[in-house]
């Protein structure tokens, strides 16, 4: 099975919603898609994790285990 073909508007939307739930940032989604931290606000928005403070201490947990 692989993946199916997709076009660019697809890719995009995957990339930008992964880094989004990943890391929080706008700034790092929009470098990624070669966009604007403004656009990916708008079209990607929903996607950002609502706790950040969660996120940011799962960030820092994973950075402290691996020294």
């Amino acid at each position: 099975m692989g993946l199916l073909p997709r076009g660019p508007h697809n890719i995009r939307y995957v990339v930008a919603t992964h880094i989004l739930k990943k890391t929080g940032s706008y700034e790092q989604a929009s470098y990624a898609i070669q966009d604007t931290p403004e656009m990916v606000a708008k079209h990607y928005g929903r996607f950002l994790p609502r706790d950040k403070a969660a996120l940011a201490a799962q960030i820092l947990n994973r950075v402290w285990d691996a020294a």
